[in-house]
């Protein structure tokens, strides 16, 4: 008796093709997602490429996305539509899936907004960064995250060609999930460009001394990213700008590289206890008595948002936003 083979989930589905065949999870075009650096006039080649991935761009497409299948029944026309729609990306280069998500996107002037604020800190404090936002393309992470391994081995020559092209000797990343796969994965499976790979928060702390002073009279509390405080060692040097920036924090009950999951892993399969473990964590933040909590991931502010009861004004402020505050005053 013959066994029956096991389809992949439809999302899963989705954002491996779109990542092979488009280069990032959900087929947007270069033009789109580098919208947010106008203005900046970063040239495509220099010494410190600032890499962005495209990945705060695209959480609220994905979000939509997830929702929307999520709620659209499998077996019903719509879902058939949305699936077979794929193929208009060969022949007329819209994608549906960004046209069906765009429509539901929230957040995206938000999203988008975070990679110019980060830019413009990072050039207040005097590094000189480039930004090929032409040739700039997903990290990939999703790929090693979901175990698409084959796929993972093939784009990552992709991934380190696109790098080589800029002649780059340092890497700035917005996401700890793409510095942990330039750091930590790539440098495994290709022979990936000899860069010294840094995160924002690095960059930054390094010279925080320069970051101007935050009007902040309330502590706020600190969520630390697994990928950023587990994978990638980093924890201290957040402290240690809020420190300089003369802004009091409290530490949640499990901090550091015992913090908790803010969730949104297991978003895309099970949206459901996703929320439940992003309403525990934030329940685990907000018993600390702040009224506002600092994240240093995109996926970790767009899952927690969702753990957020409608009457609750706790708040989730991006640590790039945060910063920029002092840039406004």
């Amino acid at each position: 008796m013959a066994t029956k083979k096991k389809k992949l989930p439809p999302v899963f589905e989705i954002l491996r093709d779109n990542i092979v065949e488009h280069s990032n999870p959900l087929a947007l075009n270069a033009k789109e997602l580098s919208s947010w650096a106008k203005g900046l006039d970063l040239p495509a080649k220099g010494q410190t490429l600032y890499y962005t991935g495209g990945e705060y761009q695209l959480l609220p497409y994905i979000d939509s996305l997830v929702k929307t299948l999520t709620y659209v029944d499998p077996a019903s026309n719509i879902f058939s539509w949305l699936m077979e729609a794929r193929k208009i990306v060969n022949m007329t280069g819209i994608n549906a899936e960004k046209i069906y998500a765009s429509i539901l996107a929230k957040d995206k002037e938000r999203y988008f907004s975070i990679n110019y604020q980060a830019a413009t800190i990072l050039k207040s404090l005097g590094y000189d960064l480039c930004y090929d936002g032409k040739n700039e393309i997903y990290s990939g992470a999703l790929l090693y995250e979901l175990g698409f391994w084959k796929d993972l081995k093939e784009y990552a020559k992709r991934v380190a060609k696109s790098i080589e092209m800029t002649e780059a000797k340092t890497i700035v990343c917005l996401s700890p999930h793409a510095a942990d796969m330039f750091k930590n994965v790539y440098p495994t499976l290709v022979d990936f460009p000899e860069v010294e790979v840094k995160t924002f928060i690095e960059m930054v702390w390094e010279k925080r001394d320069l970051l101007p002073q935050i009007d902040y009279d309330k502590p706020v509390v600190i969520h630390d990213s697994c990928r950023m405080a587990r994978e990638l060692g980093i924890s201290e040097e957040i402290r240690d700008i809020l420190t300089s920036v003369g802004v009091s924090y409290i530490e949640p009950i499990r901090n550091k590289v015992w913090t908790t999951c803010c969730g949104g892993p297991s978003k895309m399969l099970f949206p459901e206890i996703s929320k439940t473990v992003a309403e525990r964590r934030i329940n685990e933040l907000s018993d600390t008595g702040s009224k506002k909590a600092l994240i240093s991931c995109p996926y970790c502010l767009s899952a927690l948002q969702s753990g957020i009861a409608k009457d609750n004004d706790f708040v989730l402020d991006d640590i790039v936003e945060f910063l920029y505050r002092g840039y406004k005053a």
